[in-house]
Order: structure tokens, then sequence, then C-alpha cells
């Protein structure tokens, strides 16, 4: 058997073309001063907003051809894939203006112009890039039968993912310098591929299912090994748009009236609903050396690897599922996993600074968005379910996790930019306890399916779920008290505690996390002597720190190795109740299954339980409220809807 699909999907959005009638031919404009005296104000922005341009498409082809020979199933085929990206900013093409006061707004006076403007043209841009990506992907796989009670499953699949690249060949791509050079040998080139993509991605799978046959088909044993690439986020890889080259975002401003005009250009184009329409400001043209850079001022670039490795997953598992009769089924398990070349963002300049490297004295900030990042994931994991019968299904599940990495998200920057294994901890979304327990009834009153008597009395659904959770982690931090560290640019400023001196307490329920200054006698329960000091020194050294050479300079002090590890602490736990109630009113002689009218009511967090934001845990060990909670999630939320089902 063959089967072979094409597939496009996508979405489009254009205010511009839609809203002919608007004025985008007139800029955005502010006014400090409305008024005087008392009664002064200030208009922040007016004019027509936006306009945005969204264009995202996905077109695929995919071939799956299965073969059956004796005990063997095997399949193999392939998909194509090609990635559409509009990059724009349409609300970019329009220059804002501001004004001292009214009067100068009336006179044509502004006191400042800000906007983003094609710097080899001067001409107000929206900077379009039609981003293009390319992913391939071909397996063969074959589920072989070997005995009645085995069954093995083995493959091989290969993925490539293509570098990010742009149709209009504007796409600008940092290539670094070697040795000693790595920075001051830095260059910024247009056109081509953002990176040098991967291709050697095979990655092997092989599964099992084993049931003795002593058991009756009554126990089965699964496990399995696998090895899977993952793409490279293209909302990451977008981030070269603000590479130089394709725009510049100038700001000329007048601190006074009588100040000279620093560079402003105020003119508006002939068609006042043209959005592309406005005159070049000749002030913003800049001039470009041969390595790519303004040949005037400092900048901040968005580089990658040049040859980006692939991110992947080494996973594998191995669980038993025991039916222990009347309709229970007992599942215990195990999972782990160990990822490679994950995201690891941080600024170049901070690890040469400290290396000795020299900085370019062009680029004040290298946004490097790299991929030399791991992590782990280990879980035990029990289910008992009871299946759907007599009109009731239940289902408990058990999970005790713990994952592992030294950067959890990919737009975040990790305190330790020179050494990535100081950052290693528990992740961001670590829960070391989970439990969950679902239930659903649905209720037969009158038997038989067509009876007028079920459609009208019948039809009720009640479910509910049941979630609790040990906490997600948090992590004590100290802000540095002497500026940015590691370079003057760099943008780093805090670190972890040089050490944990002891005497905290590890209670993780609301009323530790409520606890603290403005709540009770104002004293933290984990933390009680934060209050009274103004600060936690007393269970946490604050690190000696160096601020980071003035820039360029080279030389940045590394920070003191950090007492604890990244997200060594345990937040507030969580509970909730979710539950749903839906009562479908049968159409009386209506033959089609499922048709009438549902009435359903969907309660979030039921019983208002209180659950602390765990984002929100003042962290400064600075701080007199360390360790008490800023806010909380979500309150009862209920929801209600009808449809009609035919």
């Amino acid at each position: 058997m063959n089967e072979a699909r094409a597939n496009a999907a996508g979405w489009r959005w254009n205010e511009i073309n839609s809203n002919p009638q608007a004025p985008f031919g007139l800029p955005q404009d502010s006014i400090d001063t409305l008024g005087s005296g008392g009664s002064a104000a200030q208009i922040s922005s007016f004019g027509a907003g936006g306009p945005s341009d969204f264009n995202q498409w996905t077109y695929s082809f995919n071939d799956v051809a299965t073969k059956t020979a004796g005990r063997h199933t095997i399949k193999f085929g392939g998909e194509l894939t090609r990635l559409y990206y509009l990059n724009v900013a349409p609300y970019a093409a329009r220059p804002g203006f501001g004004f001292f006061n009214v009067w100068d707004f009336l006179n044509d006076a502004p006191m400042s112009e800000s906007g983003i403007f094609d710097p080899n043209t001067g001409v107000p841009t929206a900077g379009r890039q039609d981003n293009r990506e390319d992913l391939w992907g071909f397996f063969v796989q074959d589920d072989w039968k070997a005995t009645p009670q085995l069954t093995l499953n083995m493959g091989l699949r290969y993925s490539y993912f293509g570098p990010l690249d742009s149709k209009e060949g504007n796409l600008y791509r940092v290539q670094f310098g070697t040795g000693a050079n790595l920075l001051t040998g830095m260059s910024v080139q247009r056109g081509g591929n953002l990176w040098n993509a991967q291709k050697g991605n095979f990655g092997p799978q092989f599964g099992f299912t084993y049931s003795p046959a002593m058991w009756n088909q009554k126990f089965v044993v699964r496990g399995g090994f696998g090895l899977n690439y993952n793409q490279e986020e293209i909302a990451i890889s977008a981030q070269a748009y603000a590479n130089p080259g394709l725009e510049i975002s100038p700001n000329f401003t007048m601190s006074v009236p009588s100040s000279p005009n620093p560079g402003i250009v105020y003119a508006i184009p002939s068609d006042v609903h043209s959005l592309y329409g406005y005159p070049p400001n000749p002030n913003t043209i800049v001039s470009f050396g041969a390595n790519g850079l303004p040949s005037n001022g400092q900048v901040s670039v968005q580089a990658f690897q040049n040859n980006l490795p692939t991110m992947y997953t080494e996973h594998w598992s191995l669980d038993t599922e025991t039916d222990l009769g009347y309709q229970f089924l007992l599942t215990v398990g195990y999972q782990g996993s160990v990822m490679r070349h994950t995201f690891f963002h941080l600024d170049e300049n901070a690890f040469a600074s400290v290396n000795g490297i020299p900085l370019n004295p062009q680029v004040n900030s290298v946004n490097y968005w790299s991929n030399i990042g791991h992590g782990s994931y280990n879980a035990g994991l029990v289910e008992l379910k009871h299946q759907l019968t007599h009109t009731f299904l239940a289902d408990a599940q058990f999970t005790w996790s713990k994952a592992m990495d030294d950067s959890s998200a990919p737009y975040e920057m990790q305190d330790y930019p020179f050494d990535p294994s100081l950052n290693w901890g528990r992740s961001d979304y670590n829960i070391g306890k989970q439990g969950r327990i679902y239930g659903m009834w649905q209720p037969v009153i009158f038997r038989g399916s067509h009876s007028w008597a079920e459609k009208i009395a019948g039809g009720w659904s009640l479910s509910g779920v049941f979630n609790i959770h040990s906490g997600f982690p948090w992590t004590p931090v100290y802000y540095s008290n002497v500026g940015n560290l590691y370079c003057s640019t760099c943008g780093y400023g805090q670190v972890l505690p040089a050490a944990y001196l002891g005497g905290a307490g590890h209670d993780t329920s609301n009323d530790a996390f409520k606890s603290g200054p403005g709540v009770g006698n104002g004293v933290n329960k984990n933390f009680p002597q934060a209050a009274a000091n103004g600060n936690a020194y007393a269970y946490f050294t604050p690190p000696a720190l160096t601020p980071g050479p003035a820039f360029p300079a080279t030389g940045g002090v590394t920070p003191p190795p950090p007492g604890i590890r990244r997200n060594s602490w345990t937040g507030p736990g969580y509970r909730d109740v979710d539950a749903t109630v839906s009562k479908v009113f049968g159409v009386p002689y209506w033959k089609r299954e499922g048709a009438g009218i549902e009435v359903r009511a969907d309660a979030f967090n039921l019983f208002n339980n209180l659950n602390f934001n765990p984002g929100s845990i003042a962290n400064s060990i600075s701080s007199n409220n360390f360790g008490q909670a800023q806010s909380a999630l979500g309150s009862r939320t209920v929801t209600l809807q009808a449809r009609f089902q035919f």
C-alpha cells in the first residue's frame, strides 16, 4: 500500500491592504505638554495605529509505503517541507515625531524623530525579509512479530533541518574571526544562508513489546530507545533581522527648544494614505566598512555558530502493564532522556573579556545564539486506570521525576557565560512529584439509546480532574553592587551566592510563602532573620564582585564559583480541581447519533485554591522580603456554553 499527501497550511493578515482608507501617510506623534499648571497633560501617541502584516505558510509533501511480508510489516517513506515566513515591520516605515508642546505641533516644529530607515538610502523602511527554510525527513521501519508473545520495532530516520535564508538575499549574517581575532576579525556579510546545517542526522529507533504466555495476555512489558533531532526555532533564527545592513534605528532629539536641529526631517507623503511614500532623511545614511560594520559608532549583532549542530534527544523507556481484573489496569514504568546541543544564549563579549580575547570596538554587544547547552530528564511513573464500564471511568497517575539543564529557555542569558557547567541545575519546569486523578461519570437513566425519555432526562456527563504537585524550583540570587560584570556593555548583573550558610527552612506551604513583611508578624517562616536584618545574608554569603572594564577593554574578572546550584530551592506546591458538567437534550425521533442541544459548564480551580506564582518569589538575598511570593495564579473561573449538534 502507498499513501501520498500534499498539504498547504498557513495564514495571512495584512492591515495595509484591508485598510486603504487609513491615513498611514500621517506619522504618529506625541506632545510633551498640553495645557499648563496643574491641568497640564501629555499625549503619548496619536495617529492611526499599526499597521501589521503577517504571512506564514507551510508546504509539505509526504509519501509512505507499507509492505507486509509474513510476520514483518515494513514501512518506508519521507516528507519534504518548505517554510515561508514573512519578517517585516510595516509600522516602522512611518517615522514618529515628538513635540515640546501643542504650539510646536501647530508650527510643524518637532523636537524628536525616530523610526527605522534604510541605511543606504535614508528612506523609512519596513525591512522586508521573506525567510525560507527547508526540512527533509526519510525513514524505514520494521514491525516484526517475532513470536506470538514478542513484537520488535526497528527503524531508522534521517532528518535535515536547512538553514534560514531570505528570498531577497538581504539576510545579514555574522562571520567570526579565528583565534585571538575571534571578535576583531568579525564581519557581517549579506546574502547566503544564516549557518551551515548539519547533515548527518541519522536517528535509530528500537522498541519491543513482550507478553509472557503464562500470564494469558494480562501482563505486558514494553521498552524502547530512540534518537530524535529537532529544528532550530525560526523565531530565534529571525533575530538576524536586527543585524546592521538592513536597517538603522536612530533617535534624533533636541534637549530644549533652542537646541540646533539634530537631523530631523519633518515631512509626509503626497498621499496621506501611502505608507511607503515618506521622503528620505539623508542624516540616517550610514557608510559601511569592508567588514560590513558601520564606519562610525557602535552596534550590536545577532550571531549564530557558523557550523550549527542539530539539537537532538536520546530517549529510553521501560514499563509494565498488568490487568488486575474488574477493568483495572496498573502501569509502572520509567522514562529517561538526554538532550544535546540545546540553546545557550550569551553575550560573546563577556566570554571574550574574561578569556583575554580582544573585543571589537565597533560591536558593543554580540548576542550569541549558541547550541552548546544540554539537559537530562528521568522519571518513574505509576498509573492505575479503570476502563469505562457501567458509565464510569477513573484514572490515577503519579510521577516522580527530575529535569536538569544549564538553560531552560532560548531567550534567557544565564549568569555564567564563560562556563556553562556553572549554570547546571534543576530545570525551570522541574516538578519533583506530581499526582493526577481523573474521573468521568455518564449515567444512563432510561435504557434504550433512542428512548425519548432518555433524550429528555438523560444525557448527563460529569467529569473532574484533581492536580497536585510539589512545586517549581526557584533560585536565590545576588544582584551586582558594582554595575555590569565582565564588561561595561555586557549586561550581566546577577550571580549566585558564594555560599549557603544553613539555617533556612524548606517549608513549601502557602503559609510559608505568604509570610514576610506586611503579613502577620512580618517574619518569613523559612528565612526569619531576613526581615530583621534587611537581607538574607544570615543564610547566604554575597560574592565579592569586580566591575567589568570599560568597553572595549578586555580582562573581565570572573566572580567566585557559586556556592549553590541554580534552582536549588523548591517553590510553593500546587493543587486544584477542574470540573465539567454537561447535559445533552436529545431531539425526539431524530435517529442521528449524537444529535441534540448540549449545555455545558466548565469550572477551573473549582474550590478557588490559592496557588502562588512561582515566578513572583522575591529571590534577591539583599531584600528584606526574601522568599516571599508577590502574586498568585488564577482564581476560580467558570465558563458556560450551549450548542446544537446535528
